[in-house]
């Protein structure tokens, strides 16, 4: 792994860019994030271009995609259409890698179809990468909720973006916002596993993989983007869901990945640990309100997860849109 004080393995002084979004039916997020990918500034020397994936058999998105991002109106990055019929988040992600290899990806950056990016994503994910010399560049994803969100819900802080020190190495990413130098997913099969397909957590377990595999992975706090979070979301019901599959994936990803019993055994240890100490916050946060009992409860569903991905289970969180 890449260490920030060593000499950085620097870009190429000209790179091609290839942002990555998949979409499934959320036509008023899609346009909200083509509006944020139009006015992002691209560095100089940088060669940026846009894939969309489109997870609808019946290819819905094509026309609001066609319709925004060809003619004189349109001021963003060339965009390409591509649709996946085969249902399925890692379909869609490999369709996605595949697309950007063949527009000569130098590297690769996700983003979701509920997001969008600050002008300056690009330029701060590419910053890190020339300081750093990582394989892949995360950054944080800031909440803006489309309705008040309920007062525990504010309290509890359950949507609160986690930050962290700019240009230091992390221990994992997810494709809400990421960065990655696409040579380094030959490393890997697919590379995104299919049997996350419907479950969610084939970015995790894809991450796991080219961090067992030598890729160095950094975070860059500049390089923000915003999550809408629609009302359905900031419901005990999901926020917990959330956390349970959270949990399922760590479970999971260590299954698939052929662990050694002894770091099986340890992760079943964590997860009964999280089960005890959730009861006991549960119980001393009765009398000080929701917020506080139902971190216990969440933390409870993380460490049910976790057992729960060892043995094999998978909550199928993408059978169910959320937004629109």
């Amino acid at each position: 792994m890449t260490d920030v004080n060593t000499p950085a393995r620097r870009p190429p002084e000209t790179s091609r860019v290839v942002i990555c979004a998949l979409t499934y039916l959320r036509p008023r997020g899609l346009d909200r994030l083509l509006d944020g990918l139009a006015a992002l500034r691209i560095p100089t020397g940088v060669d940026a271009a846009v894939v969309i994936v489109d997870n609808d058999p019946d290819r819905s998105a094509e026309p609001l995609v066609e319709g925004r991002t060809t003619g004189a109106a349109w001021t963003g990055p060339a965009v390409h259409y591509v649709p996946e019929p085969a249902r399925g988040i890692s379909h869609a992600r490999n369709a996605a890698v595949a697309a950007a290899s063949k527009l000569g990806a130098d590297w690769i950056c996700f983003i979701d179809d509920d997001e969008w990016p600050d002008p300056g994503w690009l330029e701060e994910f590419l910053a890190t990468a020339e300081a750093t010399g990582a394989d892949i560049v995360s950054g944080p994803v800031e909440p803006e909720f489309e309705a008040t969100p309920p007062d525990w819900v504010v309290d509890g802080g359950f949507f609160e973006c986690r930050r962290h020190e700019h240009n230091r190495p992390m221990h994992y990413a997810t494709t809400s916002s990421v960065l990655i130098r696409r040579s380094v997913l030959d490393l890997v099969p697919g590379p995104f596993d299919p049997a996350f397909g419907m479950s969610g957590g084939e970015d995790t377990h894809l991450f796991a993989q080219l961090r067992e595999r030598g890729c160095s992975l950094v975070w860059s706090e500049r390089a923000v983007v915003h999550e809408g979070i629609p009302p359905s979301r900031t419901t005990s019901d999901w926020l917990l869901k959330r956390e349970f599959r959270r949990g399922q994936t760590l479970g999971l990803t260590l299954r698939h990945r052929g662990a050694s019993p002894p770091l099986l055994v340890r992760r079943a240890a964590k997860g009964l640990v999280e089960i005890g100490v959730g009861l006991a916050e549960t119980v001393s946060g009765l009398p000080r309100g929701r917020a506080r009992w139902f971190r216990g409860v969440r933390r409870i569903g993380f460490g049910v997860g976790i057992l729960s991905g060892l043995v094999g289970r998978q909550l199928q969180e993408y059978e169910v849109i959320h937004g629109s």
